[in-house]
């Protein structure tokens, strides 16, 4: 996360959640996606 001022706590809790999901999705054998979220729920979403 790239940003222009400091970070805060909600920061951390939100790429916190980022990298379970990249992880998990990574440990279920999927690859070319990133996650996201998508109407309040994260997603696996295709990068090809």
């Amino acid at each position: 996360m790239i940003r222009a001022i400091p970070s805060i706590a909600s920061d951390n809790i939100y790429c916190t959640l980022l990298a379970h999901s990249a992880v998990h999705g990574a440990m279920a054998g999927y690859s070319g996606f990133t996650v996201g979220p998508v109407n309040s729920r994260h997603a696996y979403l295709p990068i090809a």
